[in-house]
């Protein structure tokens, strides 16, 4: 392990951070929302464990990775993709893992939540129970050819664009995904 990325490396660490992202992928699942309690837990225990690991310099790691966290899933909750709650799960996921982690912890979680909405749209328009977003699309390509301006047309009622899914789902895999990586590599 280098030391340099801080992050929790003995097993008890993980298997907090695991049963973390456990228990928001299920809340989620089945709420549609992450609890501000269980984030906020996850996240003192990340920085605990940090501090108790390294000192004064493991919870500096975890607060920049809970800021980093924050940081890489903040323009997604701006832009209406998605939820605080998952903001505030990556962010408390940074602590555990540093601010490098949590970065390439992101990029597998955005990777693994572009794979299932794209699954998730294509289940949805093949099965006829949601309206296809083309003529939208069409219409705001259309308009960027003719003005050279971009423009954003909402997703209307019942497109299967403007369905959310829950995506502590795809942090939990990203998250998954990238311990397994880093820790066969």
């Amino acid at each position: 392990m280098i030391k340099e990325e801080r992050m929790i490396s003995e097993g008890v660490g993980v298997y907090l951070l695991l049963s973390l992202i456990a228990c928001a992928t299920a809340w989620d699942i089945r709420t549609r929302r992450i609890p501000n309690a269980l984030v906020m837990a996850g996240a003192a225990l990340g920085i605990l464990l940090q501090g108790m690991q390294a000192g004064s310099s493991g919870v500096l790691a975890a607060l920049f990775g809970l800021g980093a966290g924050l940081a890489v899933l903040l323009p997604g909750y701006l832009l209406g993709f998605t939820g605080a709650g998952d903001v505030k799960l990556m962010a408390a996921v940074g602590t555990f893992l540093g601010a490098k982690g949590v970065l390439m912890a992101a990029i597998f979680s955005i990777g693994v939540g572009g794979v299932i909405a794209l699954g998730f749209a294509a289940s949805s328009l093949v099965a006829g129970t949601s309206i296809g977003p083309w003529s939208r699309y069409s219409l705001m390509f259309r308009t960027l050819i003719a003005t050279g301006k971009p423009i954003y047309i909402t997703p209307e009622e019942g497109e299967v664009m403007g369905k959310k899914f829950p995506f502590a789902v795809s942090i939990a895999l990203g998250t998954c995904g990238y311990l397994f990586w880093m820790y066969t590599h």
